[in-house]
C-alpha cells in the first residue's frame, strides 16, 4: 500500500482547501485515512500577545466546527478522519504531527492564508518540504475549480532517469492506480552535455557530444520499454523519450502538452544526494509546474534529523535551471 496516512493542514482559507481533493483521490486509491490539521497561533507566537482568552476560545469553536463542516464531507466518501487542532508555530507543529502519528504523505497548496505571492512557495510550505521528510503532493491553488470535492488522475506523467528511485516510483504510481482507467506516461529526458567555452564547439567535439547523446538515447529506449512492460497489467503505459539541455523544464513543459492531472517523481534524482530533502530538479519542476506535483522520498530518518534544524529558519536555498540547462543559485 503506497500510503497509510495523509495529512492536509488547513489555515482556513479557500486556498489551502484546494489540497482536499487530491486528497480524498489518493486515500479512495490505497485506503489511507486523512488527518486534517489546523495550527492556531498561541499568544506567544503571535503578533498580537495580549490576545483576550474570549476571544481565542471563540476562533477555537469557529476552527473547530469549520473542520467537523470538511470532515463530513470527506467521511461521506467512505474515507476515515481524524481532526486535530493545535498550537504553536505552523510548521514546527506540522513536522512534529507528521512524527507523532506516522504521516507518509503530506498534501499542501502551495500558498495559504497569506496569499499567492511571488515566491515559488509559501514560508509554511516551504519549511514543511524541509523538515518533515515525508512524501508530499504540492498543489498549485487556482488550476482547479475549489469546489471539487474529489478528482480523478487519469494521466500521470512520471519522471525517469535510469536510477532505482525513479523505477521505485514508477512502481507505486503503477500500485496506486492499478485497477483504474488511467495511462501512466513514463518520461526520461536525455541531457545535452553543456560545453561552455569562449571558443566555438568544433566539429569533431560536436560530433563526440552528439555520440554521447545517441547512445544514451538508445540505452535509455530500451530502458522505458522494458519498464512499461513491467508495469503494464491493466494499465496503460506508455513510454515517451526526448533530448534536451533543460531536463527541468522538458519535464514540466511535456506534463502541460500531454494535459497530465499528476506529476510524480522522486525527491531525488540519480545526480542529487541526500544534502537537501528535494534535488535540484524536483526542487525546479516543484517550482515550474502547474500541475500538482507528487514527490516520493525515501531518505532514510537517520539523514532527516540533519535537516529537521532548518525548519525554524527556512535557510535551505535550492539552485533551479537557468534557460540553458545550467544550474545557478
Amino acid at each position: 500500500m503506497p500510503f497509510k496516512h495523509i495529512l492536509i493542514p488547513l489555515d482556513s482559507s479557500s486556498l489551502a482547501e484546494e489540497a482536499i481533493a487530491h486528497a480524498v483521490s489518493i486515500a479512495r486509491q490505497s485506503g489511507a485515512d486523512i488527518h486534517l490539521l489546523h495550527v492556531q497561533k498561541s499568544s506567544s507566537h503571535s503578533d498580537d500577545h495580549c490576545t483576550d482568552p474570549v476571544d481565542w476560545r471563540l476562533r477555537r469553536a469557529e476552527i473547530r466546527s469549520y473542520l467537523n463542516s470538511l470532515t463530513e464531507q470527506i467521511v461521506a466518501q467512505d474515507i476515515q478522519v481524524t481532526v486535530n487542532i493545535v498550537e504553536g508555530r505552523p510548521a514546527e507543529q506540522i513536522v512534529e504531527y507528521c512524527e507523532k502519528y506516522g504521516i507518509d504523505l503530506i498534501v499542501i497548496t502551495a500558498y495559504g492564508k497569506g496569499g499567492i505571492s511571488r515566491f515559488d512557495f509559501g514560508s509554511t510550505a516551504q519549511k514543511v518540504f524541509t523538515g518533515s521528510g515525508r512524501s508530499f503532493l504540492i498543489v498549485r491553488p487556482g488550476e482547479r475549480p475549489a469546489s471539487q470535492e474529489s478528482t480523478s488522475y487519469r494521466r500521470i506523467l512520471v519522471s525517469m532517469d535510469g536510477s532505482p528511485r525513479s523505477e521505485w516510483v514508477a512502481c507505486k504510481v503503477a500500485s496506486l492506480m492499478r485497477g483504474q482507467e488511467v495511462e501512466i506516461i513514463l518520461l526520461q529526458v536525455i541531457a545535452v552535455p553543456e560545453m561552455p567555452r569562449r571558443m566555438p564547439v568544433t566539429r569533431e567535439e560536436h560530433a563526440t557530444r552528439e555520440k554521447f547523446v545517441e547512445s544514451n538515447r538508445r540505452a535509455a529506449e530500451a530502458y522505458l520499454e522494458e519498464i512499461a512492460n513491467q508495469l503494464k497489467n491493466g494499465i496503460k503505459v506508455r513510454p515517451r523519450l526526448l533530448v534536451s539541455q533543460n531536463v527541468a523544464e522538458r519535464i514540466y513543459a511535456t506534463a502541460a502538452e500531454e494535459g497530465v492531472d499528476l506529476i510524480a517523481m522522486s525527491a531525488h534524482d540519480w545526480q542529487t544526494g541526500a544534502q537537501q530533502v528535494t534535488g535540484t530538479l524536483c526542487h525546479t519542476v516543484m517550482c515550474h509546474s502547474s500541475q500538482p506535483v507528487l514527490v516520493f522520498q525515501d531518505m532514510p530518518e537517520s539523514q532527516l534529523q540533519a535537516l529537521r534544524g532548518s525548519v525554524d529558519n527556512g535557510n535551505q536555498s535550492y539552485p533551479t535551471f537557468a534557460n540553458n540547462g545550467a544550474a545557478h543559485q
